[in-house]
Formats: C-alpha cells, sequence, structure tokens
C-alpha cells in the first residue's frame, strides 16, 4: 500500500488525466433512467477525480489511509471524506452513485472479498443507484518480471520510480522503489503492493453472488474496463 509515499501521490500520479476520466465517469452518469446526485467514492485516494466531479455531484469519499483522507478534505471541503475499509465500511448514509476506481478493488485480494466489498457498495446504494468498478489487470494478461521506470516532477519534487512484477497463483505482486528529491533533500522509499487478480467472469459472477445486475465495458475511462451494476429486481 502507499504507506510511506502517501504524501508524494499526486507527483506520483501527475501524468494521469483525471479530469478526462471525470468527464468519461460523468457521460456514464448522465445515461442513468435516474439523474445522480450523490457520489461515493470508495478507495478515494487523495480525492482528485473528486476534484472534477463535485461541478455536477455531490461527493463523500472513503480510504483506508489517514493520509489520503486528510488530503481529499483539503481538495474538497465541500464532501465528507472517512478513513474506512471498503471491504467492511458502514455509513449513514446512501448515494446514487458508488464508485471505485483506479483498480482499487484488487486490494481486497480474493474473491470471496471481492463479494463481501459489493454488498457493502449495495448497503450504500439508492434502490435506483449504480455501482462502477474498474477493475485490475486479469490473470493472463499479468506478466512477472517486468521491470518499469516512471518520472515525473511538480510542485518543484522530482520523482523517479523502478518497478518490478512478480506473480503467484493468482496474486500479483508489485514492488516499488521510489526516489524523490526536491530542495529539502532526497527521500528512498520502498513498497510492496499485492492485488489480486480476478477474470472478467470471476468478476461478473460476483457481482451475481452479491445480487447486482451487471454489464462490462471493455474499454473503460483508462483501457482497464469498467463494470456497472444496479440491483437486481425484486
Amino acid at each position: 500500500m502507499f504507506d510511506l509515499s502517501s504524501k508524494y501521490y499526486d507527483v506520483i500520479y501527475s501524468f494521469k488525466n483525471y479530469q478526462q476520466e471525470a468527464n468519461m465517469i460523468h457521460e456514464y452518469l448522465i445515461k442513468q433512467e435516474n439523474e445522480p446526485k450523490l457520489i461515493l467514492d470508495v478507495a478515494c485516494g487523495t480525492g482528485q477525480h473528486a476534484y472534477y466531479l463535485k461541478q455536477h455531484y455531490s461527493i463523500d469519499g472513503i480510504d483506508l489511509n489517514p493520509e489520503f483522507v486528510s488530503i481529499a478534505k483539503a481538495k474538497n471541503p465541500e464532501g465528507q471524506f472517512y478513513t474506512a475499509d471498503m471491504s467492511s465500511f458502514k455509513l449513514e448514509k446512501t448515494y446514487d452513485v458508488v464508485m471505485c476506481l483506479f483498480s482499487s478493488i484488487g486490494y481486497v485480494k480474493t474473491l470471496d472479498n471481492v463479494v463481501r466489498t459489493l454488498e457493502q457498495f449495495k448497503e450504500h446504494l439508492n434502490e435506483a443507484g449504480v455501482i462502477l468498478v474498474e477493475p485490475w489487470f486479469t490473470p493472463e494478461v499479468w506478466n512477472a518480471g517486468r521491470v518499469d521506470t516512471l518520472t515525473a516532477e511538480q510542485d518543484g519534487i522530482k520523482m523517479c520510480r523502478m518497478s518490478y512484477t512478480e506473480k503467484h497463483d493468482r496474486m500479483s505482486v508489485l514492488r516499488f522503489d521510489y526516489l524523490f528529491g526536491s530542495k529539502a533533500g532526497i527521500d528512498y522509499f520502498s513498497e510492496t503492493h499485492d492485488l489480486g487478480l480476478f477474470s472478467v467472469d470471476e468478476m461478473i459472477r460476483a457481482f451475481h453472488d452479491a445480487k447486482l445486475e451487471v454489464e462490462y465495458d471493455e474499454q473503460g475511462i483508462s483501457g482497464r474496463g469498467m463494470y456497472i451494476a444496479r440491483r437486481k429486481p425484486l
């Protein structure tokens, strides 16, 4: 997880076009029968999607990382942001949209946990609401032994990240090594991220097990796909 690098998260992902992705989310939502107004952003990170979506919607968020929640609150003081686990959170509020983006669903690691997490999403969903889940990679496309390098610069901070991939059965493992340089000096961090690998068929079954109807958009907002789910009619 981003326990060590969380304060640099926006530098690391400065390449990501959050505004374009937010526009595409908006396009999904304006097609819904009932016009959505309230969104819960699950695994909201630093609240960058919320920053662009709040011109159209009222947005709250949850994340397991308290530093992310603090940053998201500062960016989006209009919303309510909570430190919570996506597989076991309880809010006294329901939403027109529950969304979980940037492959965060992979962090629950197992299919049983996917079902449990989707059930939590449904518990916080209004009757005619919609769930959006952007998946992690599927088992057949994940390659072990891949090495990548990413560089970025933002607000006087320069970053270099080298990553190495492994695969342990149905688990993808990412080793990240970071260098962050600024006038204050150089910071080095190393992190390991474990994400479950689930096929499209497995994900669809998980939605059905959670008593949700689902359709799958192969492209999604970033090329990783998107699951669009609703409550099954009684």
